[in-house]
């Protein structure tokens, strides 16, 4: 099948300059023609560093510290409550090195 896609100058000059990957969702106008809409991207803070959880994401940057989990109660062999102490204490020990290297 052929699906004929709508896209703004900037969404193609970003999909020439890297390398043919845009993320971003398509909205079907009709069963052959649809909208692209790439995704928004987050912008990186000054000094951000950030490490990955299995849950989530532990971020610090030079004005705040942020701690993200999700984690789906239909998970097989996660207990909600052990993965929350797990991933905040390698995020703890993630955000004292940040601190130790940045002279906090």
């Amino acid at each position: 099948m052929n699906i004929t896609l709508q896209i703004s100058d900037s969404t193609y000059r970003r999909l020439m300059s890297e390398h043919g990957r845009v993320q971003g969702t398509i909205g079907l106008v009709t069963p052959t023609e649809g909208n692209f809409n790439e995704h928004a991207r987050p912008k990186l803070r000054r000094g951000q560093k950030y490490i990955r959880l299995r849950h989530g994401k532990a971020t610090v940057c030079d004005e705040r510290v942020r701690l993200t989990l999700n984690i789906s109660l239909d998970e097989a062999n996660v207990i909600p409550s052990e993965a929350i102490a797990n991933e905040s204490r390698q995020a703890s020990d993630f955000i004292d090195d940040v601190f130790d290297r940045m002279g906090y």
